[in-house]
């Protein structure tokens, strides 16, 4: 039998094997440059740490720029554990310059950036113009530092899934690196110290801050239970029931009243996406039965918070304690509808926004800067409800679930310019079309 001729395999061969043996070498470098940052936090050499911390970054950011994207996510949950509240280069900034180097780097690539949607433009129209509103803010340094954020971390969670998500097959990476951190906030989570925060972050002072994440969680692991044909995936309900128990048991009621809309929005999506639809069905009525049953003590300590959440009860624990925010907000929007420029309303109140994205956008950017934020978030829902395909997709109902929740907790506790979750979602959503067209794993 004749020999196949070397020169048309061997080359083929060399190459893989090249490929094969950069990665190790990459990956063996990050396990390197973890082991200098170590060295340095146990011998208290900042320079060391700084060193390995910075090369782990640049690193990965090439061999798994969705794990930082993943950790860049949460880091507000996770920078301030026992772990990271020492680190001398905050963890937010530290996974956002990965992010952002992970950007360029595949732009600097062969293939480039693919073509962004047209709906992106209203994200860097708001963002220039969010930028030269500096010019007449009252509070000029304030806001300057507010509209940096703004322009980098906000837009780079903005973009990152337009640019480093592919492939469905990127998408579902991400979401198991986000499972496994909310996991980790959730396992850590500590009691507050009143009635106001039963169950807060470790380290951190804030309730809602531990339900985002973990309901960010939730809805990842959801994802990861409809995706897909291996039917082992029904097993990342594990997850889900955990981390829901751990967003009640938190008790932040916005986030509470977007898991309530959220979980009922991605099972229907989900019967209606499946070929044998009884399955997702009885699973979300046996979700409503057990929630409606075993509240009570699923809340635990937080029970008390949420007694009167929609009326009665006293204002401590009726939905809308921030209404004064809210009112304040109004009356500005009102006496200057063309906005004051970056950090009036901190101007104003002292208070750094006014827990309304919607209405912290009038005040500063005036009737422009709201309708180019409520154009985006329509343009973002609307790519996440249109069918693609004989199906839905799972990724569309990923990308509506995280909305649903980031629109509601922005609409009640955030600022626009720093929430970079409810952007990341945007960015997502309107990315979907390019993830049906790669389709490349979808049953």
């Amino acid at each position: 039998m004749a020999a196949i001729p070397a020169g048309s395999t061997w080359p083929l061969v060399g190459v893989a094997r090249a490929a094969r043996d950069r990665r190790v070498i990459a990956w063996l470098s990050v396990g390197a440059g973890a082991a200098v940052g170590l060295a340095g936090l146990l011998g208290h050499a900042l320079w060391l740490l700084v060193l390995g911390a910075a090369a782990v970054v640049a690193l990965l950011a090439v061999l798994a720029p969705q794990f930082l994207l993943a950790i860049f996510l949460v880091a507000g949950g996770l920078k301030k554990e026992p772990g990271f509240v020492h680190s001398p280069v905050d963890l937010t900034v530290l996974t956002a310059a990965g992010v952002i180097l992970a950007i360029v780097t595949r732009a600097v690539r062969k293939e480039g950036i693919p073509r962004l949607p047209a709906a992106s433009a209203l994200g860097v129209t708001l963002a220039s113009f969010a930028l030269i509103s500096v010019l007449w803010s009252p509070l000029p340094v304030a806001g300057l530092d507010k509209e940096l954020r703004f322009e980098t971390f906000t837009m780079a969670a903005f973009f990152a899934p337009m640019i480093l998500i592919r492939r469905p097959a990127d998408l579902r990476r991400l979401m198991v690196f986000v499972v496994v951190f909310a996991l980790f906030i959730a396992f850590t989570a500590v009691r507050g110290k009143g009635p106001q925060a039963p169950l807060i972050i470790a380290g951190g002072t804030s309730e809602i801050e531990l339900a985002l994440y973990t309901m960010t969680g939730v809805v990842a692991a959801l994802y990861l239970a409809i995706e897909g044909r291996s039917r082992w995936r029904v097993l990342w309900l594990v997850p889900a029931l955990v981390l829901g128990n751990t967003v009640i048991a938190a008790g932040s009621r916005g986030v509470l009243i977007a898991a309530m809309i959220t979980v009922p929005f991605m099972g229907i999506q989900a019967a209606r996406r499946a070929r044998v639809k009884a399955v997702p069905i009885a699973l979300l009525l046996v979700a409503l039965v057990v929630a409606i049953a075993f509240g009570s003590q699923l809340a635990g300590a937080a029970g008390p918070k949420y007694a009167g959440l929609f009326s009665g009860g006293s204002t401590s624990t009726r939905l809308g304690k921030r209404n004064y925010y809210l009112e304040d907000g109004i009356s500005m929007a009102l006496a200057h509808p063309l906005g004051l420029g970056a950090s009036a309303y901190q101007a104003a109140y002292i208070t750094p926004y006014p827990h309304n994205a919607l209405i912290e956008a009038v005040d500063e950017q005036g009737v422009i800067g709201a309708g180019l934020l409520a154009a985006l978030m329509i343009a973002a829902f609307r790519s996440t409800l249109r069918r693609r395909g004989p199906r839905i997709r799972a990724e569309a109902i990923l990308a509506g679930g995280l909305l649903i929740v980031y629109t509601v907790d922005a609409m009640g506790s955030q600022s626009f310019t720093q929430f970079r979750e409810l952007w990341f979602g945007m960015g997502l959503a309107l990315a979907l079309p390019r993830l049906a067209r790669a389709g490349d794993t979808e049953p």
